[in-house]
């Protein structure tokens, strides 16, 4: 099959040599990019696509989400309350969700991120009640259905945040409900995992990563462990990371380090591994971070959700260390979209510290901004294949139409009137290895409808079930 996209108003490659092309064109053949360039092709083509008056750009890469979070997503007991408010809500609801759910979150939620332009996505699967293996099974069938790039991080939770486990488990049964895991049953998994779906291949569709949902101090022999496993088998690791005050003092106190230099000696601070938020990471944690490789997954909306500190995103860039962009999971944002994720990003840094503080020539442009979210993004994956419109690439691929009457006045630089005018975040073509996802702002694989309706099915059951453990009303506010 070879399809011709034509009559690009604005091309951003984001290539080696970063080219923006008007009057583009680029030529697919199979799931390859093998033509980019201006003017009318020649030669015949099974299929072509009209993008005149259209941004093109590198399929998004999202670097954290969390899928299983779509099932409870704007839910009135958990809109207020900083982060063991929300978890102390969230956790009954997250403890009863099957399989046969989180494969509908993934579809769901793939449908949401291709929307809004992402190709590619991380998914941080931390909590699966029971330990059980199934759903692993049900992430990975979810992604091939949707047809969407997927870097699983099999997660695992062997503790909870504060006191929350003794509080939830007379609430919502042992181990509070299933969540905590046993870490032997985890590390079994994560291997069985890595056997049966990790590929580091040219345009692999499916690849493993491993790592907690937040490291775990008192258990640093399970974090070797999880590191050791991942060097065996070329997987990344991830993992939440802004360690809070109380966390330095405990490490200090117990170890005499900081909880950064925990993170080193146990084999984790390595090209590959990259962190979600690092909201409060601080100068020398930037430094060490960078002289290691490790990256990080910035998660703008998260922030301003939950009420917590502006990653200091200038200041990580200008200490080395990589940085991308995240959705966060969908009841720590109660969005997917990608595009919106790329517009807030662009602009919430520059509040780091209060107004001010951040010298408008650290501010990110446009261009830098999409360039953290394609290629850099895709390089903290340790890929090559995605993230530019080159020749011998993944054809992944999105359009977004600037001829509605948002962008009017703001087509002087198309990426910055994008970014900064659009008051939609719908692609209008989201290609991902040479096949449609997206066409014309709507999905062409699934009935968007229909997946709504599988997921609030799921959502209603958990609410009904949380409410009748807790006695809490999960319907009213807190």
């Amino acid at each position: 099959m070879r399809t011709l996209l034509s009559h690009i108003g604005r091309l951003y490659t984001c290539d080696r040599h970063d080219r923006v092309l008007a009057d583009a064109y680029v030529v697919v053949e199979g799931e390859r990019i093998v033509e980019v360039g201006q003017g009318r092709p020649e030669g015949h083509f099974d299929q072509r696509i009209d993008l005149r008056g259209q941004v093109v750009i590198p399929g998004l890469v999202n670097l954290h989400h969390h899928f299983f979070q779509t099932l409870t997503r704007a839910i009135p007991r958990a809109l207020s309350g900083h982060l063991i408010d929300w978890l102390r809500a969230m956790y009954p609801l997250w403890a009863g969700f099957t399989p046969e759910d989180l494969n509908a979150a993934t579809q769901a939620t793939m449908a949401e991120l291709m929307l809004t332009g992402a190709t590619t996505s991380v998914d941080h699967a931390y909590l699966m009640p029971g330990g059980r293996a199934a759903y692993t099974d049900a992430i990975v069938e979810g992604a091939r259905t949707a047809g969407m790039r997927l870097h699983l991080v099999r997660g695992c939770m062997t503790a909870m945040e504060d006191r929350l486990e003794q509080e939830l488990t007379p609430l919502i049964g042992p181990r509070a409900g299933g969540l905590v895991d046993d870490e032997d049953e985890v590390l079994a998994d994560m291997a069985r995992a890595i056997d049966t779906y990790h590929d580091t291949g040219w345009g692999a569709r499916v690849t493993i990563a491993l790592g907690p949902t937040t490291a775990t101090y008192p258990r640093l022999d399970f974090m070797r462990r999880i590191a050791g496993l991942a060097n065996e088998h070329g997987c990344g690791l991830h993992m939440h990371f802004h360690p809070r005050p109380d966390e330095r003092a405990w490490c200090r106190e117990q170890y005499g380090k900081r909880p950064i230099e925990l993170l080193d000696e146990a084999g984790w601070l390595r090209p590959g591994t990259w962190f979600a938020h690092s909201t409060r990471v601080d100068a020398d944690d930037m430094r060490q971070m960078a002289e290691a490789g490790v990256a990080v997954a910035h998660c703008p909306r998260m922030i301003v959700r939950l009420g917590a500190r502006v990653t200091p995103v200038h200041e990580m860039l200008a200490a080395g260390v990589r940085v991308g962009f995240g959705v966060d999971g969908g009841a720590s944002n109660d969005s997917s979209s990608m595009l919106g994720e790329l517009r807030l990003a662009l602009l919430l840094h520059r509040v780091a510290g209060g107004e001010g503080t951040v010298p408008w020539q650290q501010w990110l442009s446009p261009y830098r901004a999409l360039t953290m979210a394609t290629r850099d993004a895709a390089a903290v994956l340790g890929r090559s294949d995605i993230g530019r419109i080159e020749l011998g690439c993944c054809a992944d691929i999105a359009a977004f139409d600037m001829s509605p009457v948002a962008f009017a006045g703001a087509r002087t630089d198309w990426l910055s009137g994008l970014l900064v005018a659009g008051d939609d975040s719908r692609a209008s073509l989201t290609m991902i290895g040479g096949a449609i996802r997206v066409l014309h702002g709507r999905l062409v694989w699934d009935d968007e409808q229909q997946l709504r309706a599988r997921v609030d099915a799921a959502t209603q059951r958990l609410i009904e079930r949380a409410q009748r453990l807790t006695g809490l009303d999960y319907l009213q506010m807190a």
